[in-house]
């Protein structure tokens, strides 16, 4: 598989929610749930490598699904914030550990995860980054932390998971409007305020509408599986 440029039909999964709303819309829905879903990646790696110390950190994304057009004004916007680091390993660096054996299908979803994008309109890349400079990925990685600490099948695993992501969605939500308010008065903010503060009211409304609950609930199920364990 070229690490370099994946072309997959990621969109085409888990239609519903996300399926009749705008790009903007799709985004910020499937980047929630991408890093919902990164919290029990990163747990089976960790389970199946058993390192003696798990250090999380964020790189460059290095793999990538799809491209936007510069005629147009969009860009391919990676659902996963950054590259999830374990270890100082790329977390789809570990598919070829001898140490990790993992299912054909979970070996998909961990690529998929880390290369998905939706086309969007570049002003939303633009939140995408400053959000991340200024919250999103501390509480990003305190989320994954907590999801390492709740073992495979232990006792209030659902519930254990659904306070960690019911944290993570509130966290979202304080972290987008602490960036808003750090950089609206900017003169980048200034010349496309009706743009951007067009996404921000997106995301924050998406953030509202997201049942956290549900999907854990629903990847649980998924990764209780035998092709998943």
């Amino acid at each position: 598989m070229n690490r370099k440029q994946i072309y997959s039909p990621i969109h085409k999964i888990n239609k519903g929610k996300e399926s009749d709303k705008d790009s903007t819309t799709t985004h910020c829905f499937k980047r929630l749930r991408v890093m919902i879903n990164s919290g029990f990646i990163v747990r089976k790696i960790v389970e199946r490598n058993q390192p003696a110390e798990v250090i999380l950190t964020f790189g460059k994304a290095k793999i990538q699904d799809g491209r936007g057009t510069k005629q147009l004004g969009t860009e391919a916007a990676h659902n996963l914030p950054r590259d999830i680091l374990i270890n100082n390993r790329s977390m789809w660096a570990y598919l070829e550990d001898p140490e990790c054996i993992f299912h054909a299908r979970l070996k998909k979803q961990i690529y998929l995860t880390s290369a998905a994008t939706v086309i969007v309109e570049k002003e939303a890349n633009y939140i995408d980054s400053q959000w991340e400079k200024h919250g999103l990925l501390d509480i990003f990685s305190s989320y994954l932390y907590k999801c390492i600490e709740v073992k495979t099948d232990s006792e209030n695993e659902f519930e254990r998971l659904s306070e960690a992501g019911k944290q993570l969605t509130e966290d979202c939500q304080e972290t987008l409007n602490n960036t808003k308010l750090i950089i609206k008065e900017r003169k980048t903010y200034q010349r496309k305020i009706e743009k951007l503060d067009k996404i921000f009211d997106t995301y924050n409304i998406t953030i509202k509408e997201f049942d956290y609950g549900y999907f854990i609930n629903s990847i649980l199920s998924i990764y209780r599986l035998p092709q998943y364990r």
